[in-house]
């Protein structure tokens, strides 16, 4: 693991669509999960930002993951969760590790939502809190328009 620019194609603007249904355990429970559900979560070079909150990042770490590593490294979750759960059907993802600060952005936890990514998709990412799995998935961009003349 090194310390990298953030993936080019993590960038941009992600919509948490759906918690994802594992049966781990996790330090949140439903009330406190769902709020995420419909939010979003920017990320730029420089930093990250979820409901308006920015969070400067200190270096980002990328990795490819295996289904394996990555349920052993969950596991203290107690059932952890693998791939398959998370909707992910490729044996080896890339895992986006974001530093930085600790921040209050939820105000249930100093962890920051969606600072830990899988890039499981050009457009889909998987991001977890307090042990709870999010689907995201790009935001269309502004509509561009192009208008062709007709003769």
């Amino acid at each position: 693991m090194t310390a990298e620019p953030l993936p080019s194609r993590l960038v941009g603007t992600w919509k948490i669509t759906r918690i994802l249904p594992t049966k781990g355990g996790t330090c949140w429970d439903a009330s406190q999960a769902a709020p995420l559900v419909g939010s979003t979560l920017v990320y730029r070079d420089e930093a990250m930002s979820w409901r308006g909150g920015d969070v400067p990042l200190q270096g980002v770490i990328t990795r490819s993951v295996s289904a394996e590593d990555f349920r052993k490294e969950n596991s203290t979750f107690g059932d952890p969760p693998d791939f398959a759960d998370l909707g992910i059907h490729a044996s080896r993802v890339t895992e986006v590790d974001l530093q930085h600060e600790d921040a209050d952005i939820t105000g249930a936890t100093t962890e920051v939502p969606g600072d830990a990514v899988l890039i499981v998709a050009p457009n889909r990412i998987v991001v977890s809190a307090c042990g709870v799995f999010f689907e995201a998935t790009r935001a269309a961009s502004a509509a561009r328009t192009v208008s062709v003349a007709r003769r």
